[in-house]
């Protein structure tokens, strides 16, 4: 899969995401999240998940291998 036809997918699953429909204490511990670390927030986390599923990604640290290739 190409690196456009991938992005487009993980937009397309990001879009069905709606986290302003999560209950509030979900969005008090996203907000603690995103203040606990300065340009990680959870929507990258989020999306860099689910670009681990779309690739198939045996572990986080296969994952790091290829963000660093």
């Amino acid at each position: 899969m190409d690196k456009y036809k991938t992005k487009m997918t993980i937009n397309k699953w990001f879009s069905y995401i709606s986290l302003e429909k999560l209950s509030e204490t979900s969005r008090q511990v996203i907000g603690q999240f995103n203040r606990y670390s300065k340009k990680l927030t959870f929507k990258k986390v989020l999306k860099l998940f689910l670009y681990a599923i779309n690739d198939e990604t045996d572990s986080l640290r296969h994952l790091d291998q290829q963000l660093v290739n």
